[in-house]
């Protein structure tokens, strides 16, 4: 009798342990998946691409998607590892998947997907719709439904292509308004455009605004900008920031660019934040330096991950 509860108890603790190893890989997975999912959208594939694997092939169809959106970044035409990701992601009925396979039953598969969206009035299926078919009316659909990224895109159309607005001001004002609704709505994006664009860019308290919230929203680009631009890089030579009208602050400025800086190396500016923190830093004290950086370790504890922003599907900048 003895001997069979002493058996009881230890199958009891080999159980126990096998759980523990399990829930405790699993919790590895999850975050190796959402590791390599935040530094995908920092654009920083090279480091993403191991970290998303681990997620991949436990099976997450997000992991599978951006892992293959990775490998297609890096090959034309489109890899068969990207293609094998793709199907793994599509076979869970990641709509995004299906449409970069683009075979006839992915197409048939998606567009199924999308039209049940439509269905049910969701902005987000007339931009799968826009996706699908290129159909302007659809992507027009879906910017007044409300469609952040929809609103965008159209306003790129129109910036790009003057005969879909042959009028100057009527093109003009439709960039304006799309922007000013999808900025206003969060999108980083048309924060950084709209602020650019006449008559915002000369209305300086607006403007800065517009920058501060893009940078509060944590969006890499405007991170660096704004440390740039609290750094001194537009004060003209009586040390006045014509371009923004900000005061300058050199600690809160290093420690943006630092954080960047830091944080990425596939960044197009990386190089020349990494520059111009070298001659910034020759102008700052030990005791500033430091200061900076704390200040850049408050700034991640109090904001979400940095990210690009980009776009859900469409690759347009």
């Amino acid at each position: 009798m003895y001997s069979h509860a002493s058996a009881l108890k230890t199958l009891f603790n080999l159980c126990d342990n096998l759980k523990a190893l399990i829930n405790q890989s699993e919790d590895q997975q999850r975050q190796s998946t959402l590791k390599g999912q935040q530094l995908y959208n920092l654009g920083e594939f090279a480091q993403a691409k191991n970290y998303l694997t681990i997620g991949a092939c436990a099976g997450n169809a997000d992991a599978q998607y951006a892992l293959a959106e990775v490998i297609r970044g890096k090959h034309t035409p489109l890899h068969e590892d990207a293609k094998d990701w793709y199907a793994l992601a599509a076979a869970q009925g990641h709509v995004y998947a299906l449409m970069r396979l683009g075979d006839a039953a992915s197409i048939k598969t998606a567009t199924a997907v999308a039209q049940a969206s439509v269905d049910r009035k969701e902005a987000s299926g007339m931009l799968l719709m826009y996706e699908l078919t290129l159909d302007l009316a659809w992507l027009k659909k879906a910017a007044d439904a409300g469609s952040l990224e929809g609103q965008y895109i159209l306003a790129d159309k129109y910036d790009r292509d003057r005969t879909l607005l042959p009028d100057d001001n009527e093109r003009r004002t439709a960039i304006d308004g799309l922007l000013k609704k999808a900025a206003e709505g969060g999108l980083s994006k048309a924060m950084f455009w709209y602020a650019n664009r006449q008559p915002i860019s000369r209305d300086l308290p607006v403007r800065r605004q517009w920058v501060e919230k893009r940078a509060h929203l944590n969006d890499v680009n405007g991170v660096l900008d704004y440390g740039f631009i609290l750094s001194g890089m537009y004060e003209n030579d009586e040390g006045v920031d014509e371009e923004y009208g900000f005061e300058r602050d050199v600690v809160k400025g290093y420690g943006l660019v630092w954080l960047v800086v830091e944080s990425t190396r596939e960044l197009s500016r990386h190089a020349t934040a990494r520059a111009f923190l070298s001659e910034l830093a020759t102008e700052m004290t030990e005791t500033q330096i430091s200061a900076a950086k704390d200040f850049a370790q408050q700034w991640t504890q109090a904001h979400v991950p940095m990210s690009q922003y980009r776009l859900s599907y469409n690759d347009i900048n």
